[in-house]
């Protein structure tokens, strides 16, 4: 719709309604800020439950109630550890999806944030530190919970919401004031509530020349520089912002040593390391030489998965190097062993 169209239909709801002419006139020049930037207009928390087509008053509950709307659960970390899982029921993923689709997907995020953005992945944060003197990585100490509401509503006030909006959408959006980890709205926002410290990091590593990327909490610096002085200056950033670097997780790698990054060995070409290849060549050597139901008796697998998620990991070797024939065989072997077990399960 033409803003001129949308102009008369506003000015006409509002005369219905006998709102004055200074109410009006606020009001239109805060729908053109939103119009400018194709985001929805919103005039208020009853106005956005009539736009997701959800009970006003049920909507408020899933704002203001959220203990009833969400399910906490533990997964396992990489590093042994528990990660806490806050996951939304299904109507109120329903509407952070909402959220997600038709206002924060439309909001621009950094160049330099890698993860949670179409097109941009695991491999193409690595690969802007292929090849070179100094790689340091370093993780941000509980990245999504150190997020608040009032960071959320910032957010949203930040587009041009009303402050009541703002707020509203926050509610929707976090789990006891923080960023829940599960929700699908957080990714996004996560990228958005770091945004101004990834422009101060690019501004401090253009000067020195470093190359910076995050990928969700893991921040990856390369390039010939002092790494313990970069180190002093990004903690300093990262902590005058509300943030902190988790110093356990701090790495610094030379070119004559594996400098890895998420996961992927970027030294020369890039690939996943010789102890994940090694680890999956072993796994396939088990299984072909004993069978599968011994080899699982044997390390006392009980996962019912597992076969697909060797295959995920594989993938992933395949993901990162597409040209490795090993894994390619690897790949045919465990894809033919998964159907015949999935096809032994039906008969």
């Amino acid at each position: 719709m033409k803003w001129e169209v949308l102009k008369a239909k506003i000015i006409k709801e509002c005369n219905l309604a006998n709102k004055s002419e200074e109410y009006i006139s606020n009001y239109l020049e805060y729908c053109k800020k939103l119009y400018d930037t194709e985001l929805p207009i919103i005039s208020s928390p009853k106005h956005f439950s009539l736009l997701v087509g959800i009970n006003h008053e049920y909507i408020c509950k899933m704002a203001y109630s959220q203990n009833f709307f969400y399910r906490s659960f533990k997964i396992n970390k990489s590093n042994g550890k528990k990660r806490k899982i806050q996951e939304p029921l299904p109507d109120l993923k329903y509407v952070q999806k909402w959220i997600l689709n038709n206002i924060l997907n439309k909001v621009e995020v950094s160049n330099y944030a890698k993860a949670f953005v179409k097109n941009r992945t695991l491999k193409h944060n690595a690969k802007f530190h292929r090849k070179q003197d100094v790689v340091v990585t370093l993780d941000i100490k509980n990245f999504f919970p150190t997020i608040t509401l009032y960071d959320v509503s910032d957010i949203f006030k930040g587009l041009g919401y009303f402050e009541s909006v703002a707020m509203f959408l926050a509610n929707l959006c976090c789990y006891k004031t923080q960023l829940p980890q599960g929700a699908p709205t957080s990714p996004y926002l996560s990228n958005l509530r770091f945004r101004k410290i990834d422009d101060l990091i690019s501004s401090y590593t253009k000067e020195f020349n470093i190359s910076y990327t995050r990928y969700a909490d893991d921040m990856t610096f390369s390039g010939d520089f002092n790494p313990h002085r970069l180190i002093k200056k990004i903690s300093d950033i990262v902590h005058s912002n509300g943030f902190n670097i988790n110093s356990k997780k701090t790495r610094v790698a030379y070119k004559n040593a594996r400098q890895e990054v998420t996961g992927i060995v970027v030294n020369s070409h890039m690939q996943v390391s010789k102890n994940k290849r090694r680890d999956i060549r072993q796994q396939v050597y088990y299984i072909n030489k004993f069978g599968l139901d011994s080899h699982l008796t044997h390390i006392q697998e009980t996962r019912s998965n597992y076969l697909n998620h060797l295959l995920g990991q594989i993938n992933f070797c395949l993901f990162v190097n597409p040209k490795d024939k090993e894994m390619r065989q690897y790949f045919e072997q465990i894809k033919d062993l998964t159907r015949k077990q999935n096809s032994d399960e039906y008969v």
